[in-house]
């Protein structure tokens, strides 16, 4: 079924109802946020979708309906807006306006507790999602070191208005859902950036805001950056309990799974457990080939080739077993497009990390030299540390490497930048404000 025309508010309304989505099911079919689709229910007619949207519409009417779907769709169509409205119980003067482009990150200052919020509404829920965005797009460039600051200011900010500002209910859930997504995203950009503490607190936030506004797909992406958290501060059995706990709970689909058998080789890889690890990674590794579906949450895109590779590095680097190690990372750095900045400095950190305990002097040397550029550019504690540990096993190897007298010169420029020293304060004095289920005069 072909379209001529661009889709109105009300025919996009009209679809999800005739294939019987939710809004969060039909929000995630078309990969929108929910907030699009109360828009388009509000507005109806006067409401076009935008111009990349039509044509996700198009696909899906034509290849994700089934004839009965389509019957439905063409019935609600036909009968019109008007007995739309009347089946819902909407006027036409109940149609809310198209929500305005949203505002930046800083235009939500942070504020103390005393100040009164006002009402929180669909506009403010789009701009939470607009942020997240941006959050995201800056870690995949800087590193965790840059954004994190910015991002748990905004996050007590959040938390502070969910305690004292009235939520209009149509966005309730919405809201706990921004929220907790956004929970989620700062967790790892303080994990990124070494603030571990921090870390378990603000996942422990995100995962009970995602309950609490019924969001799976969040909740199960904050489950693996706990398990991965855990298994970095070296808790494997945690790692492998909260792996497990999801295994074991329900269906998951193909790329799902393949996330938390990753999570579940790594943990065992940890422990000790080779051969499990091995057997847990030819699963995730099969799980993963079977590919994408429908109802994967949107996401999954960073579950890809590099990612998988580089996992597999990481569980040969547990064994000892270095020389596959840097197959493995060799293959996965050559697998990040350049442009993705931070993702090509943590692998090829790994992959330096990977040739000096092989002693693959030569390699190492030629690593360090597309090292080099992006340590000045991407700030990360996760892969400084990293660089840090492996120029310190060069300086215990007799006689010296060839690579000795570079690694040097890194370590001096790391340790300029304020690496290698104690953590700073500066984000502990920031979640005070929060009260993250901590104990009365506890500090975090």
């Amino acid at each position: 079924m072909v379209r001529g025309r661009e889709w109105t508010g009300f025919e996009a309304a009209a679809l999800q109802e005739a294939m019987r989505k939710s809004i969060r099911d039909y929000a995630a079919l078309l990969g929108v946020e929910t907030t699009t689709i109360n828009n388009w229910r509000s507005g109806l007619g006067s409401v076009r979708p935008r111009s990349m949207t039509q044509g996700i519409l198009d696909t899906t009417l034509e290849r994700r309906t089934s004839p009965e779907d389509r019957a439905r769709f063409d019935q609600i169509v036909a009968e019109g807006e008007a007995v739309w409205r009347e089946r819902h119980g909407r006027s036409s003067d109940d149609a809310e306006p198209v929500l305005p482009p949203s505002p930046s990150l800083v235009d939500l200052p942070s504020a103390p507790t005393a100040i009164a919020s006002p009402d929180l509404d669909g506009d403010y829920v789009e701009s939470l999602h607009s942020r997240i965005r941006q959050l995201v797009d800056l870690d995949a460039t800087f590193g965790g070191d840059q954004s994190s600051g910015a991002a748990l200011q905004l996050f007590r900010s959040v938390h502070r208005k969910l305690g004292v500002a009235r939520c209009e209910p149509a966005v309730e859930r919405d809201l706990y859902a921004a929220a907790g997504e956004l929970g989620e995203v700062v967790g790892w950009l303080l994990y990124d950036a070494g603030e571990h503490e921090l870390v378990r607190q603000v996942n422990s936030e995100a995962l009970q805001l995602s309950r609490l506004a019924g969001d799976r797909s969040i909740e199960l992406l904050t489950l693996q950056n706990m398990s991965m958290h855990a298994g970095y501060l070296g808790r494997p059995v945690e790692a492998l309990r909260i792996a497990r706990m999801v295994l074991g709970q329900e269906s998951l689909s193909p790329r799902l799974e393949a996330m938390f058998r990753v999570r579940e080789a790594r943990a065992l890889a940890r422990g000790g457990d080779q051969q499990g690890a091995a057997r847990a990674f030819a699963q995730a590794r099969s799980r993963y080939l079977d590919g994408v579906t429908d109802n994967d949450p949107a996401w999954v895109w960073w579950i890809n080739d590099q990612e998988l590779g580089w996992h597999e590095a990481m569980v040969w680097a547990d064994d000892g077993k270095w020389a596959r190690a840097v197959d493995a990372f060799h293959a996965s750095a050559e697998a990040v497009p350049r442009r993705e900045i931070r993702s090509r400095y943590i692998h090829l950190a790994s992959l330096f990390s990977a040739q000096i305990h092989a002693h693959a002097w030569r390699e190492a040397e030629d690593t360090l030299r597309q090292l080099v550029p992006l340590v000045d550019e991407v700030r990360s504690s996760r892969t400084a540390t990293g660089l840090l540990e492996a120029i310190d096993y060069i300086e215990t190897i007799d006689p010296a490497p060839p690579v000795r007298a570079e690694a040097r010169q890194l370590r001096k420029f790391l340790e300029g930048a304020g690496y290698g020293r104690p953590k700073s304060t500066r984000h502990s004095s920031a979640i005070g404000c929060i009260d993250l289920r901590l104990p009365s005069g506890t500090s975090p």
